[in-house]
């Protein structure tokens, strides 16, 4: 089919696209488009962007038509010439077509002139290898060098190779993990560099991290791909270097390793448009059968990876050319574009200004950090670049998604969004960088309709703050008469309730005070003969208005033609005069009872080619009644604002219910469905509006209750409120939790206070919690008076706030012709009141007043935590339950329910950190068990271990090797891995551990198991020589382990000692106190091995526990915590010595917390203990634990056994 060809060759292209002027191809918005950049030689502007678009995708390959554009700004004009005429490319492939670009506009740029026989033959009769280039994985597997440096020059390759070394040095002491994939030294040509670190470290509030869907323990990554090897600061700041700025390509994303596996790195690469993205951050996947993690897609990842990949470079140039910082660089890019810093004599005092953010005060080292201002030379582009990420990460509600501009508000918001520049929010919604709509409404349904209601009632009543100016909607002009007059005639009319309206001179018929336009503008009304069983528009002769994909609403014309046709329709085919439409979308009837209200919904699909009916003609539709229609012609942003807002109500009516659109998301039948493919039900103003009303909610709402499966979170849930539907609700800047934790503190210090918070309610009218949820609470308007002062004003008992929510709340409604229902009819919610729950500082002396209402000036002194809403159904009432764990009031300011009695809040409303520490808690007569403390520990526990190659890549700059020596020795090869590798790690020094001295009657030794296979046995034997052979040849001070080879006479158990670890490691310090020369540990095989992963545990002597303030990845139990030793990240060819070298890192490593012994009289560790944290360990991390674990879990003999089970 032309569309899937389409998209095959687009797919094709954005692969395949090769190293000349060319580059970044993606899709575009829409079915049809794509965009790409082409680079000007030698031109002052080094890349601008064109849009092309295949006019209809129904002709393609064969018969169709382009349209090329460019709104990139200072294009030459031999540029816009060429581009002007589109004929040219007509009827080509798309390769071929990008191929025919680059040489016209390189002509163009060239000043040369083609007669027009040259220009045809230049047409399309390319081959499609000249969009091939060389596989990323044949780079990475084969390590290509670079032709540009002789082999031989030795000097040269180490120099770079230091410079690489350097570099990632400066980011590993920066704090960051290091990895990469390729051929990154000696002058590889394709490499792949990852820098990570933990969300934890960012200090990120957990409402900004439940908002920006992230989690503590996940990585932050970012990916550098070196497509032409390996590329310096130096040389990507340099003054006309775009190519070199297009040789390294980044990505941003989260992981559950610290690295990306090689495969995923390529696919990272290879998205094919900005909504694919979107659908991989928000849902993401397990890596199966590997140890390394996939790159997925954060919430911000589209805007991030334009900016490093467009402005990076660009920004450092001016940065290191012109002193500048972040903020002064950015405003000197956005201010002057295309002009060289190196041309502007003297910069401007203007743009020497700080990096300040509003958030800095609570911002850690690690994000704060400004590699460009140390005086450390070379400097690192990899640690610049992901220092620059997390700037824009971290801080991304300072800035607009679009034109990364720092933007300037009155308000806090908890997610990003765009500035106020109209043509910002059009390309925040064209380019995809929103919330995907899709995700929201099969994630939080209800938190959909709910932000659906509450745009419906705050538009309906004219009470939107902030319109979707500049998306380009085309909607139906509305006709709005204000008062009691009912203009008569066939034009819609929409009455707006007399209640939403303020008349200055008590006059209902005085609407002066509105605009002009609004009652005397009459859109333009079609007339047509309506074939109702057909669903076909018989237009006047000549008459050609309507084209297929128009949307129509049509009204009721003469009194013969039912009420029902008042629709919405999308016009199906048009074959003048006849016009065939889609299923119509009802117009929902209502009457003064909301639970009456009528939708009807008819089966959505067209007709099936067999089931459609011939075309009816003139003569035919003669005897049929005659209709108004009117077009979805009119520019949203010509209309009047009050104009707009009921033409956003109007056409919120048309969408249908959040439960049918899951649904219809539902049945892709694993294909990705979006709301785009259900044209025919949804108008795309319907949907742009849609996407626009989630989009800018500035604040994390999460839905507590669900009525699907009559279920609530009882845990998470305020006891008191029956029938009122639940929300955690968070709203302010990303640091507000802090700043508000800060204002507890130092208030609670103060004044002594046994109950540092209070929970107070807040009510106010639906129309009005569309702009509350995206401003947040503040006092700047006076909707109900303000008798007690300014500030926010809080009640304790929550009917106080209810009266407020109920305040000027629409009464009465008429069903005349055009009239708007009072809520969004759609709506499984039907909203009547609204209501927040707050935390506030408990200092209520300080207040403006606390009687009758607590009212607030302090913004930071209130957190909102719990949105409930009154639902106006009766029949899904949802049973409450107490939770287990709760929130102690204070008693002298006792926040109090529906029914006036004590609201029961749980300790979940509150962060981790303000909770108390208990195991077991009291409810009523009986005490409930919350968690043990291994399985706290086991879920604060992370593993992570660092590869031995990534970190080879840190040291022995003496000892590289030139890859075409491809004959040395295998002795050569295995001492040149591993050995250096140990001498590096473990920092050549004598040792005090004495081998052999190990008393064997205290271990617990076994005789060979009779799950023992002939396989795994022979696997075993050789693995086991290979190990001894290793430790033989490597002093026992430079390697760190030692087996007694004596000892094994069963190779399905060896017994490890671990010694010589670094003086300065707390656990080497704790084993000199006691006297200890090693850590004795066991490992086991299975009846699998090699394919099966041996379970290492340690015997003695006993570790801290990760809550007493232990770590080296030792569990409670004393199994190793490490995803190596699972099913999840073994790897059956690696060697059993390096797996020793990593257990040994892991026991090292000080991250999250350095090993720590117990202290006293302890026993050894049990292998029935080690067997069960270790799969608390995998089950916490999502491993897979090896499927002959069970043999692990056998009988151990008793101590004083000898080998064998002999005494």
């Amino acid at each position: 089919m032309p569309r899937k060809a389409f998209i095959s060759d687009l797919q094709e292209v954005i692969q395949s696209v090769g190293d000349g002027n060319i580059s970044n191809v993606q899709a575009g918005p829409e079915d049809g488009s794509l965009s790409f950049k082409y680079e000007i030689p030698g031109g002052t502007s080094p890349t601008i962007t064109v849009h092309a678009s295949v006019t209809d995708v129904g002709d393609y390959p064969t018969s169709h038509q382009y349209m090329l554009y460019t709104n990139s700004g200072d294009i030459p004009p031999p540029i816009s010439a060429a581009l002007a005429d589109s004929s040219i490319f007509n009827g080509a492939k798309l390769s071929h077509m990008l191929t025919k670009v680059v040489k016209v506009l390189d002509k163009a740029i060239a000043g040369s002139e083609e007669s027009e026989e040259e220009e045809e033959d230049m047409g399309f009769d390319v081959s499609d290898e000249d969009w091939s280039t060389p596989s990323p994985k044949r780079h990475l597997l084969t390590g290509d060098c670079d032709t540009r440096t002789p082999s031989g020059d030795r000097s040269a390759i180490s120099a770079l190779n230091t410079r690489i070394r350097s570099d990632l040095r400066a980011a590993k002491a920066a704090g960051f993990r290091i990895s990469h994939l390729g051929s990154l030294l000696n002058y590889g040509q394709d490499s792949y560099v990852s820098i990570s670190c933990r969300v934890k470290k960012l200090c990120i509030s957990d409402e900004a991290l439940q908002a920006w869907h992230l989690a503590p323990d996940q990585y932050i990554v970012l990916l550098l791909h070196y497509t032409n090897g390996y590329t310096t600061l130096e040389h990507l700041t340099e003054k006309h270097s775009p190519q070199a700025a297009r040789s390294v390509q980044m990505r941003l994303g989260s992981s559950q390793r610290y690295k990306i596996g090689l495969c995923e790195a390529i696919d990272a690469f290879s998205k094919v448009s900005s909504k694919d993205s979107q659908k991989q951050a928000n849902t993401s996947s397990e890596v199966e059968g590997t140890g390394l993690g996939n790159l997925h897609d954060i919430f911000i990842s589209g805007p991030i990876n334009e900016l490093l990949n467009e402005r990076l470079a660009v920004l450092s140039r001016f940065r290191l050319k012109g002193g500048l910082s972040w903020n002064g660089a950015e405003k000197y890019f956005i201010d002057n574009p295309g002009k060289n810093i190196e041309d502007d004599g003297v910069i401007h005092e203007t743009y020497y200004i700080e990096d300040q953010s509003r958030l800095a005060a609570t911002l850690p080292k690690i994000v704060t950090a400004d590699h460009l201002t140390e005086s450390s030379k070379p400097q690192s582009f990899p640690l610049i670049a992901m220092q620059f990420a997390l700037r824009h990460l971290v801080r991304c509600t300072e800035f607009c998604l679009v034109c990364h501009r720092q933007v300037e508000t009155d308000f806090e918001a908890l997610k990003p969004y765009v500035c106020s520049n109209p043509l910002c929010l059009y390309q925040y919604m064209a380019l995809g960088f929103g919330p995907s709509i899709e995700y929201e409404i099969l994630s939080q349904p209800h938190v959909v309709d709910l932000l659906i209601s509450f745009c419906y009632s705050s538009a309906s009543c004219l009470n939107l703050a902030s319109l979707p100016t500049g998306m380009g909607l085309m909607v139906p002009k509305p006709l709005l008469l204000v008062g009691p007059a009912i203009l008569s005639g066939p034009v819609p009319v929409f009455k707006l309730p007399q209640s939403t309206v303020r008349f200055p001179n008590g006059d209902l018929n005085d609407v002066s005070h509105l605009n002009e336009d609004m009652t005397t503008n009459v859109p333009t009304i079609y007339k047509a003969e309506f074939d109702q069983e057909r669903r076909e528009l018989i237009l006047p002769p000549g008459s050609k208005v309507l084209r297929s994909g128009d949307w129509i609403y049509m009204t009721n014309r003469a009194s013969r033609v039912p009420s029902q046709t008042r629709d919405h329709y999308r016009v199906i085919e048009a074959l003048h005069p006849t016009i065939r439409l889609g299923e119509p979308i009802r117009r929902p009837q209502f009457t003064d009872q909301v639970q009456d209200f009528i939708i009807e919904t008819k089966p959505l699909q067209g007709p099936t080619p067999a089931a459609t009916p011939p075309l009816s003609t003139t003569d035919e539709s003669s005897s049929y009644p005659e209709v108004d229609f009117i077009i979805y012609d009119q520019k949203f942003d010509e209309l009047s604002n009050q104009e707009k807002q009921i033409s956003i109500a109007t056409l919120l009516q048309t969408l249908p219910s959040v439960k049918d659109m899951q649904d219809f998301l539902r049945k892709g039948k694993g294909k990705m469905s979006t709301l785009r493919d259900w044209r025919d039900r949804i108008s795309p103003a319907a949907r742009d509006i849609l996407r626009w009303i989630i989009a800018s909610n500035r604040s994390c709402i999460i839905q507590v209750d669900k009525f699907a499966d009559n279920t609530k979170k009882s845990e998470e849930r305020v006891f008191g409120m029956p029938q009122w539907m639940q929300f955690r609700f968070a709203q302010g800047a990303p640091d507000k939790e802090q700043r508000f934790i800060t204002s507890v503190r130092d208030t609670a210090a103060r004044l002594h206070l046994n109950y540092p918070t209070i929970f107070a309610w807040h009510g106010s009218p639906v129309y009005n919690w569309h702009g509350i949820v995206r401003e947040g609470l503040h006092f700047e308007k006076a909707l109900h008076g303000r008798a007690f002062g300014h500030g926010v004003y809080h009640a304790l008992d929550v009917n106080t706030s209810i009266s407020y929510s109920n305040a000027y709340r629409q009464t009465t409604f008429s069903d005349q012709t055009g009239s708007l229902p009072r809520g969004w009819t759609q709506s499984l919610l039907n909203i009547s009141e609204t209501v927040v729950l707050n935390e506030i500082v408990n200092a209520p002396a300080e207040f403006v007043s606390k009687a009758p209402h607590l009212v607030v000036a302090q913004l930071d002194w209130i957190q909102s935590r719990y949105l409930f809403v009154k639902c106006r159904t009766s029949d899904q009432i949802i049973p409450e339950r107490a939770p287990t764990e709760v929130f102690t009031q204070d008693p002298d300011y006792v926040a109090m329910g529906i029914n006036r009695s004590k609201l029961i809040i749980p300790i979940t409303v509150v962060s981790r950190s303000r909770r108390p520490a208990s195991k077991t808690v009291k409810n009523g007569k009986k005490k409930i068990k919350i968690g043990s403390q291994e399985e706290i520990e086991e879920d604060a526990i992370q593993s992570d271990d660092t590869d031995i190659e990534d970190m080879e890549i840190f040291f022995s700059d003496s000892e590289i090797t030139m890859q075409q020596s491809k004959s040395t020795g295998k002795a050569k090869e295995e001492n040149g891995s591993l050995g250096s590798i140990a001498n590096q790690l473990t920092k050549v020094a004598q040792t005090d551990f004495i081998p052999g001295c190990l008393d064997h009657k205290t271990l617990p030794l076994l005789d060979e198991p009779s799950y023992a296979t002939p396989g795994a046995t022979r696997s075993l034997h050789a693995a086991l020589r290979e190990t001894l052979k290793e430790q033989k040849r490597t002093p026992a001070h430079e390697l760190g382990w030692y087996i007694n080879g004596e000892l094994i006479s069963n190779v399905y158990q060896w017994i490890v000692e671990f010694h010589s670890f670094e003086a300065h490691l707390p656990i080497a310090k704790d084993m000199k106190e006691r006297g200890l020369k090693s850590v004795v540990m066991e490992i086991r095989f299975g009846k699998d091995f090699p394919m099966s992963p041996p379970f290492v545990r340690v015997i003695r002597p006993r570790f801290k526990t990760f809550l007493q303030g232990g770590g080296g990845h030792v569990t409670a139990g004393g199994a190793l915590c490490m995803e190596l030793l699972t099913n999840s990240g073994w790897s059956a060819v690696q060697p059993l010595d390096k797996v020793l070298m990593q257990v040994r890192v892991a026991i090292t490593s000080t991250e999250p917390q350095p090993a720590r012994l117990e202290k006293g009289l302890v026993s050894d560790y049990g292998v029935g203990e080690a067997v069960e944290a270790y799969i608390r360990a995998c089950r916490a991390h999502g491993w897979e634990v090896p499927r002959d674990f069970h043999a692990f879990n056998m009988p151990v003999l008793r101590p004083g056994m000898g080998i064998g089970g002999r005494s």
